[in-house]
């Protein structure tokens, strides 16, 4: 007996003494133990438990993939009565999954999930923070619970996510309430639900009912998804919350080979356009590996414009799926319409890479094409874009990038643009894309055929025109035409887009061989050089400075806010002589001395066209006619164009003064005032006034001279002297002395007349002498005739009156009435004459050596 009780005592104590050698290695033994049950290339480290008031404390446990932690928990403690764990910190990293491999001696057969829940004994687990890498905006806090015979509990609470759910003791899982922030989105998922757990681990459950809520952002929708199933069929459907419209339909069914989704459709409304399609796919060997499913399906969408419907349509072919190096081949092909406008598909495709990264690429064939109506005045002839051999990856294209534009504007008339070139992992703002372009237009608007050509680039942000070559056969705008116009860059063209350091900038060269005013007045040979700088070419300054040989340089300010173009110019005070090509030559007129200064502000837009307005100011000007010269000419001329309409002294009138006009006769204190529109109309008429000159030693003014004329121009004559009229005509045979006064009522387009009822009279009294040798020849050939001259060889005039009418032929009738006497007879005999008189007037100019500018002008316009 004694010896029994000394083994036992000796069994006891080796026990205990194994029982502490395990306690004391257990950090040794038991990550070899659990290597037997781990994944082959996972390990389990632990630090030395340690037990406090009947619980189990371990500060470190952690499970390592390789060198990649996976799992590692701090803190943990361990309670058996109650089965309790509490883990005040777990860290996840699910980057370690990829290095994860497969222990080859793990049993992979079902496992029975009913017998694992019903076996599981009473316990709770609760982990404080949990933190998954890379989700960290997920972290939270874990609770599950499991009371024996009720139900598995589970809780994960945090600030982006937040669960609570059950398995109820008939083994259904009931969600109560799931919701969570999405990654990168405003917007938040809510779902709830419940389905049967299924049998064991390689079956899906047999029946089900999820809901699901979440809001779009753009644009904002309430939308509700409902997913039920019985057996190996179901259904997913999408709703709009707010209407209750059903967005998306999706039945689908699934066999031990093959799920599919079959007579799917959908509907979407996007911009006030209604879109609708259906959507069929299928997944062989779904239950598979991924690598070994083969996934094919079709999508449609249908629209529809003024032009009529259009469907277009992806199709996908069996492919395989391969994370790593994907090639799925896929095609879109046929047509979007909306309003006016349609757009042509065919794009055969393939994804290629990693599933996390793909990239797209474009094979032969592939093609955009849109055209149609982009508005009231802008017609979209062609817009094409090949693709073919190109490649689209989420850094952006890559490969050979053009395009092919062909708009028609209402207004500018008809463009045609091509780009060319290579891109490099572009996407706007980023990457890399050089090009070349040319193309040509037609503009009715300006009467002008344009070309241009050049190169440049937009790498990341800064947008770069290198060469720039553009240029135009002539320009025809109202009375400006221009020939032979190009616009080169002398710099390059930049536009950083970036909007904290937004600029624009480049220096251009425009030159003309010719700018031409009206039919007779020009500019030789111009050059414009313009500096650029601004945000955008669509807000930017420009200043420039137009020059010819003689002329400038005329300084121009203007600036482009994208609507508008608007700006003005200055002509520094120069020579007149400089201009001289700025006059008719048929006008016989060569500027001498003088200075001329102007300035101008102008707008172009499409709305309103081109719009100018400024003044002209000539002073102390001299100059030569073809039969006299100006001298002491001061000119100040208003003026507004638009529409092909000169409006003339807008505010005030256009001033002529001249000191002296030198013609057949001399004209002093020369004045005129022009005011109104060119060419005039009715309403608004051209008018001349305040005209009015000193000559002959009298005054001739014009009250006002209407245009178009509705009543004549009355020109006054007052105290002309006759003397110096006859000594001006150099007439031998007599002579006059005193003073007349007249009226004559001036017409401009009177079918009949140019002067009507006109009259001239003495304004005192008139002396006429004729020669002596003249009256003595008369005498001689007729004795009769040659008395009655001698009445009139010395006659003072009391009255005297001519009545004037002048036809628009220019045939001249003058009717006299004088009444006077001889002084020089003894009896001072009394004269009654009545004389008529006709002669063409133009010829009597012409024989009096008068310059035919007045002539010629009455003879054009009458």
């Amino acid at each position: 007996m004694k010896r029994a009780l000394k083994y036992l005592l000796l069994s006891v104590i080796g026990c205990l003494v194994l029982l502490s050698v395990l306690w004391v290695t257990v950090t040794r033994w038991l990550p070899v133990v659990a290597k037997v049950y781990l994944p082959e290339n996972v390990t389990l480290s632990l630090s030395q438990p340690v037990l406090n008031n009947q619980q189990l404390l371990v500060a470190n446990i952690q499970l390592k993939v390789g060198n990649c932690l996976w799992f590692d928990a701090k803190d943990s403690r361990f309670s058996l009565f109650p089965m309790h764990l509490l883990v005040k910190t777990l860290s996840e990293d699910n980057q370690c999954l990829s290095q994860l491999s497969k222990n080859e001696h793990t049993d992979d057969s079902p496992i029975s999930i009913i017998d694992i829940i019903d076996s599981l004994p009473a316990f709770s687990v609760v982990i404080e923070n949990v933190e998954v890498s890379p989700w960290g905006q997920y972290q939270g806090s874990f609770w599950l619970h499991n009371r024996k015979g009720a139900s598995l509990a589970l809780d994960y609470h945090g600030e982006n996510v937040d669960l609570s759910a059950y398995i109820t003791p008939t083994n259904q899982l009931v969600i109560e309430r799931f919701s969570v922030q999405l990654p990168d989105q405003e917007q938040r998922l809510y779902l709830n639900g419940e389905f049967g757990l299924p049998l064991t681990t390689d079956e899906l459950p047999s029946t089900g009912v999820l809901d699901a809520e979440f809001v779009l952002s753009h644009p904002a929708k309430l939308l509700q998804a409902k997913l039920h199933w019985q057996d190996k069929q179901g259904s997913i459907s999408l709703y709009d919350k707010s209407t209750g419209d059903e967005i998306a339909h999706l039945p689908w069914q699934f066999d031990a080979n093959v799920f599919r989704v079959v007579d799917g459709r959908w509907q979407w409304e996007e911009s006030g356009i209604p879109l609708h399609g259906g959507i069929a796919f299928q997944i062989k060997n779904w239950q598979a590996d991924i690598a070994d499913m083969v996934i094919s399906g079709r999508t449609n969408m249908v629209t529809e414009g003024k032009k009529g419907k259009a469907n277009i349509v992806l199709t996908l072919p069996e492919n395989k799926i391969n994370l790593l190096e994907t090639a799925i081949t896929f095609g879109l092909n046929g047509q979007l319409k909306y309003d006016d406008m349609i757009l042509d598909i065919h794009l055969p495709s393939q994804i290629t890479g990693p599933i996390v990264a793909p990239a797209i690429s474009f094979r032969s064939g592939s093609l955009l094409r849109a055209y149609g109506r982009v508005s009231p005045t802008l017609l979209l002839q062609e817009a094409r874009l090949p693709l073919a051999g190109t490649m689209l990856s989420a850094e952006g294209i890559s490969g050979r990038l053009q395009a092919i534009l062909k708009v028609k504007e209402q207004y500018w008339g008809s463009f045609a643009i091509h780009l060319d070139g290579k891109a490099n992992k572009f996407t706007p703002d980023q990457g890399k894309w050089f090009w070349n372009y040319w193309g040509n237009a037609h503009l009715p608007s300006l009467a002008a055929n344009w070309d241009i050509k050049g190169q440049g680039s937009w790498q990341d942000t800064l947008i770069t025109l290198n060469t720039l070559n553009t240029g135009f056969d002539q320009i025809k705008y109202g009375l400006l035409s221009m020939k032979a116009t190009r616009l080169i860059l002398t710099k390059p063209l930049l536009w950083q887009r970036d909007p904290i350091k937004e600029h624009f900038q480049g220096e251009l060269q425009l030159t003309s061989d010719r700018m031409q005013f009206g039919s007779a007045s020009y500019l030789p040979k111009i050059t414009t050089n313009a500096a650029l700088n601004g945000k955008s070419p669509a807000d930017f300054l420009l200043k420039a400075d137009l020059s010819t040989k003689e002329v400038g340089p005329i300084v121009i300010f203007s600036r482009w806010d994208g609507e508008r173009f608007r700006g003005q110019a200055r002509w520094p005070e120069q020579s007149v002589s400089a201009f001289q090509t700025l006059i008719p030559s048929d006008l016989g007129i060569t500027l001498r001395e003088g200075k001329l200064f102007s300035q101008a502000a102008f707008s172009i837009d499409p709305e309103t066209g081109f719009i100018a307005g400024g003044h002209w100011r000539v002073e102390n000007t001299g100059l030569w006619l073809k039969d006299g010269e100006v001298s002491g000419l001061n000119f100040v001329l208003p003026w507004k164009l638009q529409d092909s309409t000169w409006t003339l002294g807008e505010k005030s009138p256009v001033k002529l003064r001249i000191k002296q006009l030198t013609n057949l006769f001399e004209l002093t204190e020369i004045r005129a005032d022009l005011s109104g529109t060119y060419p005039p109309t009715e309403i608004k008429p051209l008018k001349l006034s305040n005209v009015g000159f000193k000559m002959l030693g009298g005054e001739v003014s014009l009250d006002l001279l209407r245009w178009p004329q509705k009543q004549p121009a009355t020109i006054r004559l007052h105290q002309i002297e006759l003397s110096r009229l006859f000594t001006i005509l150099k007439v031998t045979q007599f002579a006059a002395s005193g003073k007349v006064d007249g009226e004559l009522p001036f017409y401009l387009n009177n079918p009949e007349w140019i002067v009507r009822n006109g009259w001239m009279e003495n304004s005192g009294p008139l002396a006429l002498r004729l020669d002596t040798q003249f009256v003595e020849s008369i005498k001689k050939d007729n004795i009769s005739a040659g008395s009655a001259m001698g009445w009139l060889q010395y006659l003072e005039i009391s009255r005297s009156r001519t009545d004037v009418n002048i036809t628009n032929l220019g045939l001249l009738t003058m009717k006299t009435i004088i009444q006077g006497f001889n002084s020089q007879e003894s009896k001072k005999r009394e004269v009654h004459l009545n004389y008529t008189h006709e002669e063409n007037i133009f010829q009597l100019w012409r024989s009096l050596r008068f310059g035919s500018n007045l002539e010629e002008w009455l003879e054009k316009n009458l």
